[in-house]
């Protein structure tokens, strides 16, 4: 009897988790040697995070690795419900926040300076896009402040409400070769048809 009621239980358990999986299609194009992550948007330890969606993080195969090139390289794509495109500046708020948040459970520091974070404007014949710079506390990996590049696109996909954000990010400069790399990482064509 007790063995029976285990088994139901474990079997609830198993069924209630299978349920709650979010069934998402990648909003980024990857093969299986980058590493995945999905977090739903409001965010418990973000909270003032303004956006409602989902996050998924493409991580390079060594990003955590501080003597490899690809050391914080990654790609950040937020899949956010609006019906127009989402200002820069809010962009960035959300950004900041993040990140700001993202670094307070470490075992670094229980004190550390907020995020910096810029933005440029750059058109070219075949883009409008955003480059920055982010200055911010390392509470994964090193406990020091680190610079990080970032490349900044937005689509907005009309028919699904929904706009995709990627932020292809990297300590190396723009020059270097990890940035053909990061550029290649494309939207899935089945979560946005860009109107």
């Amino acid at each position: 009897m007790k063995t029976s009621i285990t088994l139901l239980t474990v079997l609830l358990c198993a069924a209630f988790s299978v349920a709650q999986k979010p069934t998402t299609k990648p909003i980024i194009v990857a093969d299986s040697t980058f590493g995945k992550e999905i977090i739903p948007f409001p965010i418990d330890w973000a909270p003032k995070l303004t956006l409602e969606g989902y996050e998924e993080l493409t991580f390079f195969p060594n990003w955590s690795d501080s003597t490899n090139e690809e050391f914080w390289t990654l790609v950040m794509a937020w899949k956010i419900n609006t019906t127009t495109t989402i200002p820069l500046y809010e962009v960035q708020f959300n950004i900041k926040h993040y990140f700001y948040n993202l670094m307070i459970p470490n075992h670094w520091a229980q004190e550390f300076p907020a995020p910096l974070l810029s933005f440029s404007n750059t058109n070219t014949d075949k883009d409008v896009y955003n480059t920055g710079k982010l200055r911010v506390f390392d509470g994964f990996h090193t406990g020091k402040v680190i610079d990080l590049n970032l490349h900044l696109t937005q689509t907005l996909c009309k028919d699904q409400q929904t706009a995709i954000i990627i932020c292809r990010i990297s300590p190396k400069p723009f020059e270097h070769a990890i940035w053909k790399q990061l550029q290649a990482f494309k939207i899935n064509p089945e979560q946005c048809q860009p109107n």
